[in-house]
């Protein structure tokens, strides 16, 4: 008797799908947003009158710029968990985290393979007439970081999220049912 027990072991139930594969992926990009956008910008040039909480404008550096890019926004696959397995209908249940922006850039190519450019950049008042460029350069840089925070907002929104969600599910349901599952 304690043989035929020995033998008898009950088959153990047909795991889930491994998810070894699926985690060596990393991050599952699943929506790949363009960018583009005109910012406009004026850096004021001011000087504060010492001795009172005054300040004399001296102009400006008006900024037009054509900004393009992209951000790529996906979701990180080292994290699936399955949340409920039936081994009898071979179906199973995969917890994903929310898709996140997995890069956003612009582009700082030439303009004629579609990269940013800058239209327009003028001293206003007496600003050209003062020298060296640190206004100039400072309405620059604040025009690119401008751009570039609002590429990461759009791709941060609930539509691009959710389009980014449907595409990652739409991207693994043939990868599992390959395997049968």
């Amino acid at each position: 008797a304690g043989t035929w027990w020995a033998v008898r072991q009950p088959a153990a139930p047909a795991a889930a799908p491994a998810l070894v594969a699926l985690e060596g992926m990393g991050h599952l990009v699943s929506l790949k947003v363009r960018y583009a956008n005109v910012i406009e910008f004026t850096q004021q040039l001011t000087q504060g009158i010492p001795w009172t909480q005054w300040e004399l404008s001296l102009g400006g550096t008006q900024v037009l710029l054509v900004a393009r890019g992209e951000c790529l926004v996906g979701t990180d696959v080292r994290q699936a968990r399955y949340e409920a397995v039936d081994p009898a209908a071979r179906t199973a249940v995969l917890r994903l985290p929310a898709p996140a922006t997995v890069s956003a850039r612009v582009d700082h190519g030439p303009r004629d393979q579609g990269g940013s450019y800058f239209y327009a950049v003028q001293g206003t008042g007496i600003e050209p007439l003062i020298p060296g460029s640190a206004n100039r350069t400072q309405a620059i840089d604040t025009a690119l970081r401008r751009a570039q925070q609002d590429m990461e907002r759009g791709c941060q929104s609930a539509s691009t999220l959710a389009t980014a969600k449907a595409h990652a599910e739409d991207a693994l349901k043939p990868l599992f049912a390959a395997t049968g599952w």
